[in-house]
């Protein structure tokens, strides 16, 4: 049987996930802060998180801050491109704590535009998994060897340092943690600030995130 060779395969409305070293390691103060921020922690379904909810606000992040936002920055501009006079602003940002026998559920970031992880620690073969949304599949097919076109989840591989952006409503999560190591990431949420739509299309919209 001949194989027809000439084929091409396009991939529209690639789902966009960033990932970029932080180039640096964490200074003493930063992760003084850290365990300062995870002594007294919350139960979180299957793992641990800070109470509070805006570490990035805290003084001490303030140089870790800007340098996610320049990646936040880059992102946005790779991805939307826009001519509109807006980007993307930090609402909620919080840490997350697992070790040996936890995990977190797979889940998605309302209220939210690009969600980010930034790690902390964690193991040389750690990372987070991000999962397709099979609700509208009618059926069901065993994939002989997975692909970016059959896998229902697809794990990226992230080391100290890392920064990983995704759009919210992509579902994503960590499997078991089965070595002795805690696993400490720092979360964050953002959202549109400044100007959206056209004028001349009645759908112009102003957003100032705070």
């Amino acid at each position: 049987m001949n194989e027809n060779k000439n084929h091409q395969i396009m991939n529209l409305f690639a789902v966009p996930i960033y990932k970029a070293p932080m180039g640096r390691q964490y200074t003493v103060e930063e992760n003084n802060f850290f365990r300062a921020e995870m002594s007294e922690p919350v139960f979180a379904i299957s793992n641990y998180a800070s109470r509070n909810k805006n570490v990035l606000g805290s003084p001490v992040l303030q140089n870790l801050r800007s340098e996610i936002q320049t990646h936040l920055n880059n992102y946005f501009q790779l991805v939307y491109n826009t001519a509109n006079e807006v980007n993307l602003a930090i609402t909620q940002s919080w840490l997350a704590r697992t070790r040996q026998g936890e995990s977190h559920h797979a889940h998605s970031h309302p209220n939210s535009v690009v969600s980010g992880v930034l790690y902390i620690n964690l193991d040389k073969d750690d990372g987070i998994n991000f999962y397709r949304n099979d609700e509208q599949n009618w059926y069901e097919l065993m994939p002989r060897e997975n692909n970016y076109y059959n896998a229902h989840s697809i794990f990226v591989q992230t080391e100290v340092g890392s920064l990983v952006l995704f759009p919210s409503h992509i579902k994503h999560g960590v499997r078991e943690v089965t070595a002795g190591i805690e696993r400490l990431s720092l979360a964050f949420n953002t959202f549109f600030s400044g100007q959206m739509g056209r004028d001349d299309y009645s759908n112009s919209l102003s957003i100032t995130v705070k």
